[in-house]
């Protein structure tokens, strides 16, 4: 029988001690006793180790001093947390230590222990690497290449995948597994695997192309087929694009890699064309006229380059008379575009109206051919004959 820890100090009566000795469970009574009071204490423990961790947090004075540090965006996440954990879960294998477990119970216990250990060690790896990103962000920010402001987010998470790939590994590595035997008995399996994911590897490799060959930014305003909005993310998978009506399209990368993409984003002018059909009863002087009022007016808006105004009578269409409008406008963003061009045809709208100038619609006129003596002779013989009594 395992000797009592308090046996020799006689704090115990002899019936009790005898009870305190009695194995139950693999362990001896006192034993169970001691570890649930340790672990209750332990748990106790924890909310006031995360105060005094979350304390330390708020008042470091390298986060305070320096922003957008490392140290300023590790201390944004809840780093606390999983610092009080690992300082109890120490505890608590001191604790092992202190009691001298043994058997199989020791070795579960211990498995437990790794495993929370791990846990929590990963996450606190995993915030460090969202630190690193942030500050990297920032720097990329700082340069006038926009590829580096989506290769970071992209290294980020990719780094993140690694961090918690490689931490699951290390936690069966330390329940005594052969990591690298089983990754060698996977291996043949990877082969159907690396079958059925044969989209995914694409859209993994579409995505590496469109980080290095950098057609668009995040943010830029592109057109992809039929679709057509702003880049809000870059993912492994897919990029995301918000459309003008709100909602969200993912297309995979590996579509995006092998598309033809119209970055709108990227244009040092939006251009406008529009042509404008006029009545064919319009006189020539008024059609010059109206064309010089309406060149004029678009000059006046500050947004237009006035070396690319072109106002001009152009063609003849079958029910109309056509009138180019064409100009540039020095806008940033769809919204403004929208707004300036509304503008300039409105005020086109206005000039038309003063001189009477009318806005042509299809029509089409049929000319109907009769009379003469062919349709007489037609009638007479359409008409029954008459028959002799």
């Amino acid at each position: 029988m395992e000797k009592f820890l308090f046996e020799e100090m006689q704090m115990f009566s002899a019936d009790l001690t005898v009870f305190l000795k009695k194995t139950f469970f693999i362990l001896p009574t006192w034993k169970w006793i001691a570890l649930a009071v340790g672990i209750t204490l332990a748990f106790l423990l924890r909310p006031v180790v995360q105060w005094i961790f979350k304390q330390l947090k708020i008042h470091n004075p390298i986060a305070k001093r320096y922003a957008k540090s490392f140290s300023h965006y590790l201390f944004r996440f809840e780093i606390e947390r999983p610092l009080a954990w690992i300082f109890i879960i120490l505890l608590l294998f001191a604790l092992d230590d202190g009691l001298e477990l043994n058997g199989k119970f020791v070795t579960y216990y211990e498995y437990l222990l790794k495993a929370f250990l791990g846990f929590h060690a990963i996450r606190i790896v995993y915030y460090m690497v969202d630190a690193m990103g942030y500050v990297f962000a920032d720097l990329a920010s700082k340069t006038e290449s926009k590829m580096d402001d989506n290769l970071v987010p992209f290294a980020t998470k990719a780094i993140k995948v690694l961090v918690v790939v490689m931490g699951f590994l290390l936690i069966l590595q330390s329940f005594g597994l052969n990591v690298m035997s089983l990754m060698a008995g996977l291996g043949l399996g990877g082969l159907a695997l690396a079958l059925a994911a044969q989209d995914t590897a694409a859209n993994l490799f579409g995505s590496v192309t469109i980080l290095v060959d950098n057609p668009f930014q995040v943010g830029d305003w592109v057109k992809v087929k039929d679709m057509e909005g702003t880049v809000e993310e870059v993912g492994f998978r897919s990029t995301r694009i918000r459309t003008f009506y709100n909602s969200v399209i993912t297309i995979p990368n590996a579509m995006m890699a092998k598309e033809t993409i119209d970055n709108m984003g990227v244009r040092p002018f939006r251009r406008i064309r529009q042509v404008i059909g006029i009545a064919y009863e319009t006189p020539p002087d008024m059609i010059k006229e109206f064309c010089d009022r309406v060149r004029y007016a678009i000059r006046q808006d500050h947004t237009v380059i006035p070396d690319t105004v072109v106002v001009n009578f152009n063609g003849y269409a079958d029910s109309q008379l056509n009138v180019l409008v064409q100009f540039h406008l020095n806008v940033f963003t769809g919204t403004e575009e929208m707004e300036h061009q509304q503008a300039i045809f409105i005020e086109i709208l206005k000039i038309a109206a003063e001189l009477k100038v009318d806005f042509a619609y299809p029509t089409q006129t049929v000319y109907y051919r009769g009379g003469g003596e062919s349709d007489q002779q037609q009638q007479q013989l359409q008409q029954p004959s008459a028959q002799p009594s």
